[in-house]
């Protein structure tokens, strides 16, 4: 019985020597490791480049929130009947409301009452057909544009527009 006990140890150790010294499969591990790490390099960028893009959209939404709130406002001033002549500081009759936003600092800037210039940078004087009209330019380039039923900025001086930039307005 001692005899079988020595034999398997000895066939144990063996078989230890054996895969210790067999080295047939370390010829391709460094190739799987370097596939590994390109795969995983690749699922990472991937990755952080959705949630760049995921965070700048909520950035994003951020800024259409505060411009939609101007919108929403100014279309309920309209449908009352108007907002208060700018150039008639004697004349009460209309609507004047201040409100209070903050254009976030990755906002390069945004037109109340005027169409984008083809460069992406603001007007210099608006018109009446596009009075109701609003965009931003992001610092990124991006300029995104929108309209409403109420006209923002009318005023007898041909600058028919309000450019905002980040901060508190």
């Amino acid at each position: 019985m001692a005899a079988k006990s020595v034999k398997k140890i000895n066939k144990s150790i063996m078989i230890v020597k054996n895969f210790l010294n067999d080295d047939s499969a370390a010829e391709g591990l460094p190739m799987r490791l370097v596939v590994t790490v390109i795969l995983l390099s690749v699922i990472i960028g991937i990755s952080a480049k959705a949630a760049s893009l995921f965070i700048n959209d909520e950035k994003e939404k951020t800024l259409q929130g505060e411009l939609d709130m101007i919108n929403k406002r100014a279309s309920l001033m309209y449908i009352q009947g108007g907002a208060r002549d700018i150039d008639n500081p004697d004349d009460f009759s209309g609507t004047m409301e201040n409100i209070h936003i903050k254009i976030p600092d990755y906002a390069a800037f945004v037109v109340f009452g005027a169409m984008p210039s083809p460069d992406g940078n603001p007007a210099e004087t608006g018109n009446q057909h596009t009075d109701n009209v609003f965009y931003y330019a992001l610092n990124d380039g991006r300029v995104q544009t929108g309209s409403s039923i109420a006209r923002f900025s009318a005023n007898s001086t041909g600058l028919n527009k309000h450019c905002a930039s980040p901060g508190r307005i």
